[in-house]
C-alpha cells in the first residue's frame, strides 16, 4: 500500500494517513489507528488503537491486545474466537468538510471455513468530537454471519451499562463508550478483557455503531453522542 498523507484544515485538524504498516485518522481531540497487514508487525487485524490528545499537547496511548478488537474494532466471531481479515487492501477519503471526514477501509477477502468474506468499513470522524461512527459491510455467500464489536476493558476498567451499550472507566482518568442501537446481544467477556456487542448480518447488510473516548468523563461523551444521533 502506497504511503499517503492528506492534511486537514487548520480549524478542524481532520487528517488521514496511510503508511506501509497502518492507517490513522484524527481530529484535534483523538487519533485512531489500525494496522494494515500481519507480516512482521504487531498485527491487531481490524482492531482500533487510540491516542487521546490532551489540552497540554500530550498524548495518552491506549494499548490494545492483539487477540481482541481494541477500541471499537469488529470481526466475525464463533466458538473458536474471532475470524479476522489478514490484510487491508484499500484506504481512501470519501468526503471531507470542515465538520467531518468520511473514510473507507476495504480488507482483502479471507476464508471462514469454506466461504470467502470481504469487509468494507465506512468511518466518520467529526471535527473536535471524541465520537466516531462506523458502518460495516460484510459480503460473501453466507446466510447469516455473527459479528462482534469490542471495546477493551484492558482488564482494569470499570464497566457500566448505558443505553444501547457500555461505558468503561479506566484508572488513569479516561472513559470510553460503545453504543449499537440494534445489537442483538451485549456482554462482558472477562477472559478477553473486553465488552462485546453482537449482531447477525446477512450479505452486505449495513451494521452501524458508535465509539468514543475522552478524559472528560461519561457525561461529556454521551452529550457528544447525542449531537450525532
Amino acid at each position: 500500500m502506497a504511503t499517503l498523507f492528506i492534511a486537514g484544515c487548520s480549524q478542524s485538524k481532520l487528517e488521514m494517513k496511510v503508511s506501509k504498516n497502518y492507517v490513522s485518522w484524527q481530529n484535534g481531540t483523538i487519533q485512531y489507528r489500525t494496522y494494515t497487514h500481519s507480516e512482521g508487525v504487531h498485527f491487531n487485524g481490524p482492531a482500533f488503537e487510540v491516542f487521546l490528545k490532551k489540552a497540554d499537547g500530550k498524548k495518552i496511548h491506549m494499548p490494545i491486545d492483539a487477540y481482541a478488537l481494541g477500541y471499537g474494532g469488529s470481526a466475525p466471531m464463533g466458538e473458536l474466537g474471532f475470524y479476522k481479515p489478514q490484510k487491508l487492501a484499500k484506504a481512501e477519503i470519501l468526503t471531507k468538510t470542515d465538520d467531518k471526514m468520511v473514510i473507507h477501509l476495504s480488507y482483502e477477502p479471507w476464508k471462514i471455513f469454506d466461504e470467502h468474506i470481504t469487509l468494507d468499513k465506512q468511518i466518520t470522524i467529526y471535527s473536535n468530537s471524541p465520537i466516531i461512527s462506523v458502518i460495516d459491510y460484510y459480503t460473501g455467500h453466507f446466510e447469516l454471519l455473527n459479528i462482534a464489536t469490542g471495546m477493551t476493558t484492558a482488564f482494569v476498567g470499570t464497566v457500566k451499562e448505558i443505553k444501547d451499550g457500555y461505558s468503561i472507566e479506566y484508572p488513569y482518568g479516561v472513559t470510553s463508550v460503545i453504543v449499537m442501537p440494534d445489537a442483538q446481544e451485549r456482554s462482558v467477556n472477562e477472559s478477553l478483557g473486553t465488552v462485546l456487542l453482537k449482531k447477525g448480518v446477512v450479505n452486505d447488510e449495513p451494521r452501524r455503531y458508535y465509539i468514543g473516548i475522552s478524559d472528560k468523563g461519561e457525561g461529556f461523551l454521551l452529550d457528544e453522542l447525542d449531537k450525532i444521533l
